[in-house]
């Protein structure tokens, strides 16, 4: 499961004191749009609104790739039935129907390291390959980095450990990443989205 990296707008909570449905109301009138990330030792499931309505659910059990839940009753019904830490992420209206409409993807088994291909180089490569999907970066071994969207070998956005609102186009955010990597080395890692209709 992929994950925003801004810092979550709440964390630190436990489902035993929440009641979903009231919580995600206060939260649509509070911040607008946004995800809430469940994690339990078994299972983490992701809710994503808008100030409308509940747009999508993902749930992803231990050792299995994460799916679209077919409806809201079914990540509520895990939710009442199970004990999860809980966080919430902030999301902006141009980045909310992106995450909350994410397709598939593969990830891929080996990672690279900024010592082995510079950042710009392997942009450039993935552009040369119209790749669609995402780098993560994590950079050197501090808690930070960020996550890279592509589509078709153009970089759309990306989501920072120092921004918020979830995709940022913004290339000061991107160069900013770019020069954290060059100080303190990075280690990249891949999903390509899979062509496919949404899974069940």
């Amino acid at each position: 499961m992929l994950i925003p990296r801004e810092r979550p707008y709440l964390e630190g909570l436990n489902s035993y004191y929440l009641h979903l449905e009231k919580f995600i109301e206060h939260l649509q009138g509070d911040i607008g749009s946004g995800g809430v990330h469940c994690v339990s030792p078994g299972l983490q499931m992701l809710v994503y609104f808008n100030e409308q309505e509940v747009i999508s659910c993902l749930v992803q059990e231990k050792g299995r790739d994460a799916h679209f839940a077919p409806s809201f009753e079914i990540v509520r019904g895990r939710f009442y039935s199970g004990s999860y830490a809980i966080s919430v992420h902030q999301l902006d209206q141009n980045a909310i129907f992106f995450w909350a409409q994410m397709p598939p993807f593969q990830r891929a088994k080996s990672a690279l390291r900024s010592t082995e291909i510079p950042l710009p180089d392997l942009i450039f490569r993935l552009r040369m390959k119209q790749f669609s999907g995402f780098i993560e970066v994590q950079v050197g071994k501090k808690n930070e980095g960020g996550v890279l969207f592509f589509n078709e070998g153009e970089r759309i956005g990306g989501s920072y450990t120092w921004g918020k609102g979830g995709m940022s186009t913004s290339d000061d955010d991107y160069n900013s990443l770019l020069g954290r990597v060059q100080v303190n080395e990075g280690i990249f890692t891949f999903g390509s989205f899979v062509k496919e209709d949404k899974q069940a």
